[in-house]
């Protein structure tokens, strides 16, 4: 009768201890670290040798895209994607041959998919917990950090390192960048690559009659026609300083980049500019310098840069509002 009234007693509050952590807790400390994840404000789960979830807290549950009890005595590897998948069900094999070991792996980026079938990226990390702590078969303790908002934030301070905050073009330093890498693509697939810079004709009388904040805004549109007139996906338009542009122009040789820089001058021909209070007959140019890379003419993209600067300046000597070819 003794006997019985423990038994009983053992399944109440074995009975408690379930409805309270949706865990089968083997003592108290278990119960403790059970107490401290529902509270922690991170995505935890805690699950067996087979990978049954055993107990998940709050925003764990939320990050899987299910209510708790649920996600309990769910296969925690059903919600990976499958290029993961087996991959940690392969760890939990081999761990639960070495559970004296204090094992942990990650962090690792990894999918989840959740209950409606959404992806999230996440940060996870698993680690065996202490027998210490468990005292009986080995647990896990499974860790995880969302990368939504961190990888969104990390692209936007990508995006603005790489752009000018004024015209939205690629800046010096992306363009130095990008036309190193077409160089270096052109020359190993034995084609042709070329470069124009452009400057917007005297430019420093606009900005001393009209202002400098109708300048900028003739730059953006100046800067939006450029950037339309690009040929290909692979092609590039960026600010090079001040009133000057460049166009990046893999695989056109010189003729082609011709064609390309007496569209851009006609377009930048007709641009009006009423809206900003000039008068409708109002009209701004540019000037043009191509280089073309073909052959080994050019030992560096930097020298290719020097030519096209070079053609530029006699474009502009010869009276402006003209396109100059290297010679």
């Amino acid at each position: 009768m003794a006997n019985s009234n423990k038994n009983n007693e053992k399944n109440a509050k074995s009975s408690s201890l379930l409805d309270t952590f949706s865990l089968p807790l083997v003592n108290e400390k278990m119960n403790a670290f059970s107490r401290m994840a529902n509270v922690i404000a991170e995505a935890i789960f805690i699950v067996n040798d087979e990978g049954v979830i055993e107990m998940i807290n709050p925003l764990g549950a939320k990050f899987f895209g299910a209510p708790q009890e649920a996600l309990v005595g769910q296969k925690w590897f059903s919600f990976l994607h499958e290029r993961y998948r087996e991959q940690y069900e392969y760890l939990f094999l081999n761990w639960n041959q070495n559970i004296e070991l204090p094992l942990s792996h990650g962090p690792k980026e990894v999918l989840v998919e959740r209950a409606d079938r959404t992806w999230l990226e996440v940060d996870l990390s698993v680690s065996c917990l202490p027998a210490s702590i468990t005292e009986s078969a080995p647990f896990y303790v499974g860790v995880m950090h969302s990368l939504t908002k961190h990888k969104s934030e990390y692209g936007e301070l990508r995006r603005l390192a790489s752009t000018d905050h004024l015209t939205g073009l690629a800046n010096r330093h992306n363009l130095e960048k990008t036309l190193q890498k077409s160089w270096l693509e052109c020359l190993n697939t034995d084609q042709a690559i070329s470069l124009i810079l452009i400057d917007v004709d005297y430019f420093k009388l606009f900005n001393d009659q009209y202002g400098h904040v109708n300048g900028d805004k003739c730059l953006q549109k100046i800067a939006k026609t450029i950037e339309q007139c690009l040929p290909a996906n692979d092609c590039m338009a960026a600010r090079y300083g001040g009133e000057e542009f460049a166009v990046i122009l893999p695989r056109l040789p010189s003729v082609s980049a011709e064609i390309v820089a007496k569209d851009i001058q006609n377009q930048i021909n007709i641009l009006k500019f009423s809206e900003l209070g000039l008068p409708s007959t109002f009209r701004v140019s540019v000037s043009q310098g191509i280089a073309t890379e073909f052959g080994g003419r050019y030992r560096t993209s930097e020298a290719l840069i020097c030519a096209a600067d070079t053609a530029l300046y006699r474009a502009k000597s010869e009276g402006r509002n003209r396109i100059s070819i290297s010679l």
